[in-house]
């Protein structure tokens, strides 16, 4: 299975955050739509970084309640892995469990079309197994 049908099955939304929105105003971005981590893009859409909730608790154990006025540039990881709709996705698991990633924007063309989580491969990868032992039971009852 190849990263373009998990985007086709999850959706492409992007939930992103500008580099001057805060720690705060960020992890509201989190709480409402129920995700881990936010794609922070310039004005004309390019990735700048990304925040996930794991940079906002290892700002606030570092510096307190006082974090929570920082902006976005201040704890994004800079470096972003990225994948493309053509990789499969078992190589981005892969990429993740090597990297110690949860998130990965999705590129095509210079442009981010998504971004997947390591929750959206694992159901890929469970629902590529399903369909596999569905497929091995029509085999055998075909047989027998």
């Amino acid at each position: 299975m190849h990263v373009a049908a998990v985007l086709k099955r999850k959706g492409s939304r992007i939930i992103s955050a500008r580099p001057t929105d805060t720690v705060a105003e960020i992890a509201t971005l989190l709480t409402q739509n129920r995700i881990g981590a936010v794609l922070v893009q310039d004005g004309d859409g390019q990735p700048q970084g990304i925040v996930s909730e794991r940079d906002i608790v290892r700002a606030i154990a570092r510096l307190g309640a006082s974090a929570l006025d920082l902006p976005a540039t201040e704890l994004m990881t800079r470096e972003l892995v990225t994948a493309g709709p053509d990789d499969t996705v078992a190589q981005m698991m892969e990429v993740m469990t090597e990297r110690r990633i949860r998130h990965v924007p999705i590129l095509e063309g210079g442009q981010v079309i998504g971004l997947v989580s390591i929750g959206d491969v694992v159901k890929a990868r469970i629902d590529d197994a399903e369909l596999e032992v569905e497929s091995l039971r029509g085999f055998v009852a075909g047989i027998g």
